[in-house]
């Protein structure tokens, strides 16, 4: 279970990075602005500055649990607790597009890609959440 669960843990990590390093361009390349052509000036930063940010903290957040793998299988509290952060942010991400979905007719592929994202990450969630247990 340790062998699948850190291949769960890597492949998780890097797809999460991905996700936030493509948010970067997200605004550019789908064209966010062209839904609120007559907004505000502040409107358009306060989009940019939240998508920045969000990207910014989802790739670094994911980086830094990548270069603590090691860590995180030996026990680590600390480095667990920023992991599980991010398994529950993937959580909400989940019922939040179930909760509020988006009006496109890609919502059935993001509900099936979120939840997948979020099951890749959940599962060495349990399995160091119970190494942990057995540890002590």
């Amino acid at each position: 279970m340790r062998k699948i669960s850190s291949v769960l843990y890597t492949v998780g990590l890097v797809i999460s990075s991905l996700v936030g390093l493509l948010h970067f361009f997200a605004p550019y390349v789908t064209e966010w602005y062209s839904y609120i052509p007559d907004a505000p000036l502040e409107i358009y930063a306060s989009i940019d500055y939240v998508n920045f940010f969000f990207s910014l903290l989802l790739t670094g957040l994911s980086l830094i649990l990548l270069v603590f793998k090691k860590k995180i299988y030996q026990g680590s509290r600390e480095v667990f607790v920023f992991y599980a952060f991010l398994v529950f942010t993937w959580f909400c991400r989940v019922l939040i597009t179930i909760v509020i979905p988006w009006p496109t007719p890609l919502q059935k592929w993001l509900i099936v890609g979120f939840l997948s994202e979020f099951m890749i990450v959940f599962i060495p969630a349990i399995y160091l959440f119970n190494y942990k247990k057995s540890a002590r």
